[in-house]
């Protein structure tokens, strides 16, 4: 006959596996949907890459340095069809709204919208539209949940969008192009695309590192 000290004992047994459980669960959440990768060339650090998945889709925040410090926070909405949905992006120097993106695809159509603010109160704006089917982002801003979306819907020959190339007139015909993926090896993979070569490594986890063929390497930061 069980006593009623050993059942109190039983019950706090089977109430610590539960929170260590819950623990663990949470734990391995944390780190499957938020991560922080450093962004270098050689020994030298350019900045950090901060990415969520959120309730409002995927938030990407990149604050880099090149010459002066610039912040550009991303949300992107994806379908179920692993084709994203919504695109924004802001973009900030000294802490100033300098541009603004907003991407939308629907029904296989895809506008991009760009804001300019020269004048802060009154915003260029410019809006083209692509009916190229299942256009993929490719943010050149390391927005690594474009990447990862990438390797879970991947194909050998995909039609990409570089929106930040709209801004600049010369290169509006470059915004548009063609990327080709090939699997290397278990967890490893080669994505090009206008010249530049990205070898992508991953894990259980998703991307690790990122090798870009101009020597920009973006690296997952231990925790």
């Amino acid at each position: 006959m069980v006593s009623y000290t050993q059942e109190v004992t039983n019950m706090s047994k089977v109430k610590f596996i539960y929170i260590l459980i819950l623990t663990l669960t949470l734990l391995y959440t944390t780190f499957l949907f938020s991560a922080e990768y450093v962004v270098r060339v050689d020994n030298m650090e350019l900045g950090r890459v901060k990415t969520q998945l959120t309730k409002n889709g995927w938030v990407s925040v990149s604050e880099i340095q090149y010459g002066e410090k610039y912040v550009v926070e991303t949300r992107t909405v994806y379908g179920k069809s692993g084709r994203f949905d919504v695109y924004e992006a802001v973009f900030k120097t000294n802490n100033e709204v300098v541009a603004k993106i907003l991407g939308v695809n629907k029904m296989g159509r895809t506008s991009i919208t760009l804001y300019a603010y020269y004048d802060p109160k009154s915003p260029s704006v410019k809006t083209f539209n692509f009916n190229t089917p299942d256009l993929v982002i490719l943010d050149n801003n390391f927005i690594i949940p474009h990447f990862e979306m990438l390797l879970k819907t991947p194909q050998p020959v995909m039609n990409i969008i570089i929106p930040q190339a709209l801004f600049n007139p010369s290169k509006t015909e470059k915004a548009t192009g063609v990327a080709e993926m090939k699997r290397l090896s278990e967890g490893k993979y080669s994505l090009s695309y206008e010249g530049t070569v990205i070898t992508i490594t991953t894990d259980n986890f998703g991307i690790v590192k990122m090798e870009y063929s101009n020597g920009i390497v973006v690296e997952r930061v231990k925790k």
